[in-house]
């Protein structure tokens, strides 16, 4: 499934919004003083993994999380003109950019931090080919690790990353 909206066609895999999007989205935003929301599929095992390994690595408190199914990814997503079920990968939103794929993972990659952020230099591959082990990842990820009903419950000390 193509990411980026039927009506439109475009490809958000890196896509800037207008101004006045940006601003009412920094708006939304800005009261939790967080530098990017990281968009993921809260009904898969590999997903919450991946959720559970950015809290933990996620020292300086940058990443806020919102699973793909809640009310806040449709909010964070319309200034892209993009529905949360249309979305076949991780996204980030950061600086008015919403990044899918690989872009997605290495940009949290370079913002986790040492020794995490080395992993961000693979950003010199082409994105063509990170993207086609991406896929490869995510299309068996149900396979590979099962799917829940529901995203993992965390802690009350990690309550303020997750958006509603």
């Amino acid at each position: 499934m193509s990411v980026g909206s039927p009506l439109t066609g475009h490809n958000p895999r890196r896509t800037a919004v207008s101004s006045a999007d940006a601003q009412g989205r920094r708006a939304m935003i800005e009261p939790t003083r967080h530098r990017a929301v990281i968009l993921f599929d809260g009904d898969c095992v590999l997903c919450s993994a991946w959720v559970a390994f950015v809290v933990h690595h996620d020292a300086r408190d940058v990443f806020r999380l919102a699973p793909r199914q809640s009310d806040a990814a449709r909010r964070l997503l319309a200034p892209f003109r993009i529905q949360p079920e249309t979305l076949d990968s991780i996204a980030v939103i950061a600086d008015a950019v919403l990044r899918t794929h690989s872009d997605a993972v290495l940009h949290v990659f370079a913002h986790l931090g040492f020794p995490w952020c080395i992993l961000a230099a693979l950003s010199v591959i082409p994105r063509t080919f990170r993207d086609v082990a991406y896929r490869l990842l995510a299309r068996n990820r149900s396979r590979l690790s099962g799917r829940r009903g529901q995203c993992r419950i965390f802690g009350p000390e990690d309550a303020h990353r997750f958006l509603r």
